[in-house]
């Protein structure tokens, strides 16, 4: 019974010291996060200087570890680095009514049914009653009255709102019981995220409310942006190449990019400004994860309300005046798989 008992204790300890070991070694591994961050960031630097202006990751930034051709001093490191183009996304704050209505509206169809404007409004009546700041309905929208009949009850913020989650909440966006055939546009019956969310992760953005790079722009995007012009759709994905070489788009001059305009009110660009570096470190059970969304000092990227951020920005730090780095965090999580 004792050597039982021994041996019992004796696992349960090597499980603790596991365990415990898991946070000592996250530590070391936040160094090499952090490391891997100014690779990062001195790879896209080093873009900037030489190529003056970024288009698009395939310039060569995206990878900023095959770039380097940096090997790691502890081979027993797991690292990897990605950059992505935040400019590639539409401002969420910014849209205007008559597109964002189109998007639910295309959002709402199925596949073999004709699109209809009308159908995408009560989307977009339910999300302006969730922002704004009074408790008058709009025609197919929903104001604190709606919410309050709920099981659990809550109220409309007043305010724009600040994580993709956060639609969860939002009539027709999350899925109701009562109203299957009108809700769950986002989110199915057992709370999953349905393609509809993902593709409106993919294109909207809560750090940048500037031109549409459509060189990175989602498929789901740029067919949005193309409206019902097939053909132009699957020019835009085969990009410049076939008449100019070029693997991405450098000028808005391009005979497609002005046709392209015609079709919707956004606008679009073809330079990346606003970057996400997604950093992920292991070794062994032991794993850390580093997420930072970043703007070029000279671009209007940050927040859906420049005039905002504008009074946030606090000054820079001796030390980063002194690297001179052209870009300024805007975000940075730890250990977290969104970001927003």
């Amino acid at each position: 019974m004792l050597s039982v008992l021994c041996m019992r204790l004796m696992e349960e300890t090597v499980q603790e010291l596991r365990h415990v070991s898991q946070f000592h070694r996250r530590d070391d591994l936040r160094i090499h996060a952090y490391s891997g961050l100014d690779l990062a960031m001195g790879v896209l630097n080093e873009f900037v200087l030489v190529e003056k202006t970024l288009f698009a990751p395939s310039q060569g930034w995206g990878d900023p570890l095959a770039y380097s051709e940096i090997d790691l001093l502890d081979p027993t490191v797991k690292l990897s680095i990605s950059i992505i183009d935040e400019t590639g996304k539409v401002s969420l704050g910014s849209i205007k009514e008559k597109d964002l209505v189109s998007l639910f509206a295309v959002m709402s169809a199925d596949e073999d049914s004709l699109v209809s404007d009308d159908d995408g409004q009560p989307f977009f009546d339910s999300l302006m009653d969730w922002q704004d700041a009074d408790d008058d309905d709009r025609d197919e929208g929903a104001e604190d009255d709606y919410y309050e009949d709920f099981k659990f009850p809550y109220f409309t913020p007043g305010k724009k709102i600040e994580n993709f989650e956060e639609l969860r909440m939002v009539k027709g966006f999350g899925y109701d019981e009562e109203d299957p055939e009108e809700s769950g546009l986002f989110f199915a019956e057992d709370g999953s995220e349905k393609i509809q969310m993902q593709n409106f992760r993919d294109s909207f953005s809560f750090f940048h409310d500037g031109p549409v790079n459509i060189n990175t722009a989602s498929p789901f995007l740029l067919r949005f942006l193309c409206g019902d012009d097939e053909g132009l759709f699957e020019e835009m994905l085969d990009g410049p190449s076939s008449s100019s070489g070029e693997p991405f788009f450098k000028s808005m001059n391009h005979q497609n990019l002005r046709q392209l305009r015609q079709k919707r009110s956004i606008s679009t660009g073809v330079t990346a400004t606003v970057f996400r570096i997604r950093i992920d470190v292991s070794k062994g059970k032991a794993n850390f994860k580093l997420h930072v969304v970043l703007a070029a000092e000279s671009s209007t990227g940050g927040q859906s309300n420049t005039s905002r951020r504008k009074k946030e920005i606090k000054p820079r730090s001796s030390q980063n005046t002194k690297m001179k780095l052209p870009f300024r965090i805007l975000a940075i999580r730890e250990n977290e798989n969104l970001i927003d």
